[in-house]
């Protein structure tokens, strides 16, 4: 793909997800990058959850996945292809890898639930490498936590 334009159709949407964690607090996060057809949106939020921190940024990586999956859903999208850089984020969807804590069992039963309606495809991308949108989903991640 082109890291500089986005082409998306009407039935479908591409996004972007990263988290991010803050040792000082304990606090995780998400950024979300979201295309649409017609629009770019950004989605990024901060956690504060003893028993998911102990997952540190693997945690927000979950969350903006799941968060990506839910505007997808709820946007009627059929279509959703999800950039992520930690494996985790499709290799638990998929079975690739057991879902041995309570918080990945939850994600992976949310994509289960979601993937009944949207066709869901993962595509993995190196992390701090210059890829524009991985690079802003980090940011927004970061920014939540004041980072």
């Amino acid at each position: 793909m082109d890291n500089n334009s986005i082409s998306v159709s009407k039935d479908s949407a591409i996004a972007y997800v990263d988290g991010s964690y803050n040792p000082k607090d304990q606090r995780f996060s998400y950024g979300v990058v979201f295309f649409t057809e017609d629009e770019e949106l950004h989605f990024s939020r901060a956690f504060s959850h003893e028993e998911l921190a102990s997952m540190r940024n693997v945690a927000g990586e979950i969350m903006g996945a799941g968060e990506a999956m839910k505007q997808a859903r709820e946007r009627g999208i059929k279509y959703l292809t999800i950039y992520h850089d930690y494996e985790g984020i499709a290799k638990w969807c998929l079975g690739q890898w057991k879902t041995k804590k309570l918080w990945t069992a939850k994600y992976k039963a949310f994509y289960d639930e979601v993937s009944k309606s949207v066709n869901i495809t993962f595509i993995k991308v190196k992390g701090h490498s210059n890829d524009r949108y991985n690079d802003l989903a980090d940011a927004l991640a970061k920014e939540a936590l004041g980072i």
